[in-house]
């Protein structure tokens, strides 16, 4: 996976005059003197967790037929059910325009007959039955992960799997794909700071939120309360 992907300016700030310089030695040839503005910038920050001793079980069994399922959680994922959607927006959003603007997230679903992002995941055995959504690289920020006072920008991709129980019967659990923070930078691009990207562990958090998202619109009202981290 490419680290190539630029930090928010929100996170790491870096001073024009830098910027500008790193620009002109690039363009002038000199790769030492832009290698030395960009080892100036490289940073990382430590990654720690909160309290959080009883996670969230991102799995329910939904009285729906599986093929019947599938293609109703496809559905669900468009942008109009998605769009300020109160439970997706409990985790789910991106503070722009120094916290003057929050921008909600969506998420794109796929199966194996209509892969765009997914083609790596779907080549796997065994998924025949999955949905995959590609959360199109955007971050938001964790409720586990942070650093220092500050919690860190989270982002992965879920898997949602169905199981047959029975004919009338389907059980769907949630998992992340690759979940990742950006802790830092790992110095500068010709666009600005190049974040650091640091595998991490699944939350159960984002998982449960989109089980809750799923649910809601299947009007199950069954699920547990969401649980959260001790603050």
């Amino acid at each position: 996976m490419t680290l190539l992907l630029l930090i928010s300016f929100s996170t790491i700030t870096v001073a024009q005059r830098e910027y500008d310089e790193f620009v002109q030695a690039l363009s002038s040839g000199d790769t030492i003197l832009a290698k030395k503005i960009s080892d100036n910038i490289t940073t990382t920050e430590s990654i720690q967790t909160k309290s959080f001793p009883i996670k969230n079980i991102p799995e329910h069994v939904f009285n729906f037929q599986i093929d019947k399922l599938k293609d109703t959680i496809v559905g669900l994922f468009n942008i109009e059910n998605q769009m300020s959607n109160k439970i997706l927006g409990k985790v789910f959003y991106n503070v722009v325009a120094n916290g003057a603007f929050v921008m909600p997230l969506t998420f794109q679903a796929e199966t194996k007959k209509d892969t765009v992002f997914s083609r790596k995941y779907f080549s796997k055995p065994n998924t025949s039955n999955d949905i995959f959504l590609h959360d199109f690289r955007e971050v938001w920020l964790s409720k586990f992960y942070f650093s220092g006072d500050h919690p860190l920008e989270y982002t992965a991709n879920f898997i949602v799997k169905l199981d047959k129980i029975n004919n009338n019967s389907t059980k769907i659990s949630i998992l992340a794909d690759e979940p990742e923070v950006i802790n830092g930078a790992i110095g500068m691009g010709v666009h600005g700071p190049v974040a650091r990207y640091t595998s991490v562990n699944p939350t159960t958090i984002e998982e449960y939120i989109l089980l809750e998202f799923i649910a809601s619109k299947l009007s199950d009202t069954t699920l547990l309360p969401l649980k959260l981290p001790v603050e």
